[in-house]
């Protein structure tokens, strides 16, 4: 590669890198939490969620085991737990600010409170470990906006994982969030061994995706061998 078009790509991503850091550095929480709010709404419209009598007590359930998990989250933020009932919707999502989805699909695999503590814990997470923070500053630099012109903001760019180093963090932290709350790390273990058992099933499933929950259930294991938490019953899942 050309010296002259290395120095100008490699001062290209270094002015990136250094507007992002301005982004997230300039942001206030209560510009994050703001942000995560709009884009909360954003997604209930786009998905038509309406609340029912029964949605709204499986949110106050939601917001119950999340308070007691996010209790000693290094951010001190408004967690918000929201249901969306959607069966297709296996999987949860956290947004800036504190604004945590949990789908339908993936409460049908939820057994124990114990496992619903470590999806919660690992979505507190991404948020407490400012995943979500770094990438809001990402898209607004790459949009050119600042936290005050938010209207192009898209809540699908935060659907997407944030890679192998930090959702491996996102289940250590979120693991030991619900341990601190008095969760056993069995719930964690055992719902990832279902969602490895699942993907065994599905010809489709790729390796690296299976490689990933062997690594992620390994990492849980090594938590609970180091003592640092009773391998102890779980509690009874109290869905209404």
């Amino acid at each position: 590669m050309n010296r002259l078009l290395l120095a100008a790509l490699l001062l290209s991503a270094s002015v990136l890198h250094a507007q992002e850091a301005t982004q997230s550095a300039s942001m206030t929480d209560a510009d994050e939490v703001r942000i995560g709010r709009n884009l909360a709404e954003q997604f209930v419209k786009m998905e038509g969620i309406r609340p029912t009598p029964q949605t709204k007590k499986i949110e106050v359930y939601l917001q119950y085991v999340g308070d007691r998990v996010a209790t000693n989250a290094l951010r001190r933020l408004p967690y918000l737990f929201r249901f969306d009932p959607d069966p297709k919707f296996k999987s949860s999502f956290a947004l800036p600010g504190g604004e945590i989805f949990v789908g339908g699909g993936i409460l049908a695999y939820i057994d124990s409170e114990d496992q619903l503590a470590a999806v919660l814990g690992h979505e507190v997470e991404h948020v407490a470990l400012n995943h979500c923070r770094d990438r809001l500053a990402k898209v607004l630099s790459d949009g050119h906006l600042s936290a005050q012109k938010v209207g192009q903001l898209k809540v699908a760019d935060f659907f997407p994982g944030y890679g192998h180093d930090s959702e491996l963090a996102a289940d250590r932290e979120g693991v030991n969030l619900a341990m601190a709350a008095g969760y056993s790390s069995v719930g964690a273990i055992r719902l990832l061994q279902t969602f490895l058992i699942l993907g065994e099933q599905t010809s489709k499933s790729p390796t690296e995706a299976r490689s990933m929950l062997e690594e992620r259930i390994m990492q849980i294991q090594s938590l609970a061998k180091e003592g640092k938490n009773p391998l102890s019953a779980e509690r009874p899942l109290q869905l209404p």
